[in-house]
């Protein structure tokens, strides 16, 4: 049987071979055998490189129309559009701001080592009001990375998801979103998970009603159960234990049902790879409150820092069918240029894991990580990886609500 695995280091192989060689090759598709049944779709995060490039309507149109050729200004032309329909928005935690608390002063502690394109701002500025109409919101934050939504979203990207890498910094144990003192412990303070939540709901609501954004799911936590998030880290990142997260699941659940966003459901909870995907999904299954919490398992597709290679796709699919949850690989990224270990990646994924949507982490950035080459820090795009025109292979041909068959 051919799967896509199989199809995709093929297709990719001919794609190398020069344009005088030529084959037959048939492929039978097996109508008996669903592979998936409706495909979500493909996408992109937009943290970090739209804090940098979030007004350029030219990478809008790379990324999420099916335009037959994209010029990148500045860069390179006659590239095809991705067609991706998947845009996830981080909800930042960080701000500059100085909060006078009776005499004192108090700010964020700042992470030396976290450049500013990765620092994302927070719309909910200290802990003095929970109005979104008081001066304790600022609705300008962020401009850059909402402009980006934005533009996603009018060129066809319906599936719109926002999640949290790090609770705003006055919440957290010690002041800061670049991790906590301990990364082992968790860093959102205990009586602010109540807070934690209606930030994320009301960052939503105002998405609906004043942005013209519907985002379809919500996701608090990002690799929770890894013990790296530790200050001073590159990155917002929270630790959350298990018990934690069943925690703040139904909190927020409530939350959105407060605020009449019962139609946004919940995705939960983009560990770092599928092993430890299925070991909190295990643990989360035998409560019943989380379980009818959430809609959606998302899970990333490393190792660390390299492609999941490990035993527990097949697992974590079992689970996530008996449970009656979809599953997304939610974030994926590697530095093989090529797109061999992506194509590979994905036809993993489908096959063996069943996923339903896979969106990539960053489509620009440096070192062969992005799908087009860029150092957003230098405010510096270049040309495309190989690895772009191996996503085009998938992106522009299987379309979001289209069936996988085996084959």
């Amino acid at each position: 049987m051919l799967t896509i695995r199989s199809l995709a280091a093929s297709t990719l192989a001919c794609a190398l071979l020069s344009s005088h060689v030529a084959a037959d090759y048939t492929v039978k598709a097996d109508a008996a055998t669903t592979v998936q049944g409706t495909w979500d779709g493909w996408g992109t995060s937009l943290c970090w490189w739209a804090n940098v490039f979030g007004e350029r309507a030219d990478i809008a149109d790379a990324l999420f129309t099916l335009n037959e050729t994209v010029t990148l200004d500045g860069a390179t032309g006659g590239i095809p559009g991705l067609g991706f329909n998947i845009a996830r928005y981080n909800i930042g935690g960080s701000s500059s701001n100085v909060v006078d608390d009776s005499g004192t002063e108090v700010a964020m502690k700042t992470s030396e080592n976290m450049p500013a394109f990765k620092f994302m701002e927070s719309f909910w500025l200290d802990w003095m009001s929970k109005d979104p109409a008081s001066t304790s919101w600022n609705w300008k934050a962020d401009a850059k990375q909402r402009a980006m939504l934005t533009l996603a979203n009018a060129r066809g990207a319906n599936v719109l998801e926002a999640f949290s890498n790090s609770p705003p910094w006055w919440m957290t144990n010690n002041r800061a979103t670049a991790g906590g003192d301990n990364g082992k412990k968790d860093n959102l303070q205990d009586w602010n998970h109540d807070e934690f939540v209606l930030y994320l709901a009301t960052v939503v609501a105002k998405a609906k009603s004043d942005w013209g954004i519907k985002f379809t799911f919500v996701e608090p936590f990002n690799e929770p159960s890894e013990t790296w998030w530790e200050f001073p880290g590159k990155q917002e990142g929270c630790h959350f234990s298990v018990d934690t997260q069943q925690t703040v699941l139904p909190l927020l659940r409530k939350q959105l049902d407060a605020l009449e966003l019962q139609d946004v459901a919940i995705a939960t909870s983009d560990e770092n790879s599928a092993t430890v995907a299925l070991a909190t999904l295990n643990t989360m299954s035998n409560n019943a409150d989380v379980m009818g919490a959430f809609e959606k398992v998302n899970t990333h597709g490393y190792e660390g820092l390299e492609a999941y290679r490990g035993k527990d796709r097949g697992g974590l699919k079992d689970l996530a069918n008996k449970l009656t949850k979809s599953l997304w690989d939610s974030e994926y990224g590697e530095k093989d240029a090529t797109g061999l270990t992506m194509a590979e990646s994905i036809g993993l994924d489908i096959n063996e894991m069943g996923v339903s949507g896979f969106v990539y982490w960053q489509a620009l950035d440096s070192g062969g990580w992005g799908l087009i080459q860029s150092n957003p820090g230098d405010n510096w795009i270049g040309t495309p990886n190989p690895k772009y025109y191996v996503m085009a292979q998938y992106s522009r041909h299987i379309r979001a609500g289209m069936t996988i068959l085996a084959t």
